[in-house]
């Protein structure tokens, strides 16, 4: 069995599907739009069948390019609970964020705490940040990071993991996470690119001339997924791209950035035996 991570192309936004070892599906963020819906409802489909519901939808934090489309999404394919950091968006007047909060108080909510974790058969959800008084009070600084991981059987040994760093920036990391976990907590096979491949993962706003990489030294990834579309806020950056590749260790076939713009939908297969494997366009 193992646990599957999809990547799903969503243009300019964000959107997860994680199923987990004992069948449950959760979602990290949304961002469904008329041009898109119908490539992404079909995907969906694919992967969930025709009677699927989704466990839980996660909220990196409330921006609209996190949380479009929910409303849609809810009426293909249910969603019993949601979960935020519970710190509010950025555009609260706007369409999308009414839509949201609707039907965050219709199928009933719960706050996600930093440094917290749920485990769902042999797949946990480390919740490594979230609401943090640490931080800057902007959404970005304030959202959720998720560290999937897949577990041994019988020592509960991370066999492989994936890392959702939603819009996270370099101060979220040096800190905030940082200061909680040490190298074997934040390891990983896979990393999502922060803010859809924004420098700001990067960026030491007290040093323009630095960029701060202590992080991705740590997770020490083999590929980085960048979640973006066409858009107007020059992402993804050329630098970032550039340290993405340096600090990812690489795929056995050489494979260090993958975008979902270029290669589609993607799904990591997080296995039983330890290995992983990539498929694009799946």
């Amino acid at each position: 069995m193992g646990t599957f991570v999809h990547f799903i192309n969503v243009g300019q936004g964000n959107m997860a599907l994680i199923q987990t070892s004992n069948n449950r599906n959760v979602v990290v963020d949304c961002n469904v739009t008329d041009d898109n819906e119908s490539d992404v409802f079909d995907y969906l489909l694919e992967k969930l069948g025709v009677y699927a519901q989704i466990d839980i939808f996660i909220c990196s934090h409330r921006d609209a390019d996190h949380m479009r489309g929910i409303k849609k999404l809810h009426e293909e394919f249910p969603i019993k609970a949601i979960s935020d950091n519970g710190y509010p968006g950025t555009s609260t007047d706007t369409k999308e964020y009414k839509q949201y909060m609707e039907l965050r108080r219709q199928v009933g909510n719960g706050e996600i705490k930093r440094k917290t974790r749920r485990d769902f058969g042999r797949t946990r959800l480390r919740y490594l940040s979230a609401r943090d008084d640490r931080l800057a009070k902007n959404a970005n600084a304030q959202g959720i990071v998720i560290k999937v991981e897949h577990l041994s059987v019988k020592s509960s040994k991370v066999l492989g993991s994936v890392m959702l760093t939603g819009d996270s920036d370099a101060q979220k990391w040096k800190y905030g996470i940082q200061q909680d976990y040490d190298e074997n907590d934040l390891a990983c096979e896979i990393l999502v690119a922060g803010h859809h491949g924004s420098d700001t993962f990067f960026d030491d706003p007290a040093d323009k001339k630095y960029y701060y990489v202590e992080h991705i030294k740590a997770m020490n990834p083999a590929m980085t997924i960048v979640s973006v579309g066409n858009n107007s806020h020059g992402h993804p950056s050329s630098d970032a791209i550039k340290l993405y590749r340096k600090y990812s260790r690489g795929s056995n076939t050489g494979n260090k950035v993958f975008r979902t713009d270029i290669q589609g939908n993607m799904c990591v297969h997080l296995k039983d035996d330890g290995n992983w494997n990539l498929k694009c366009r799946c």
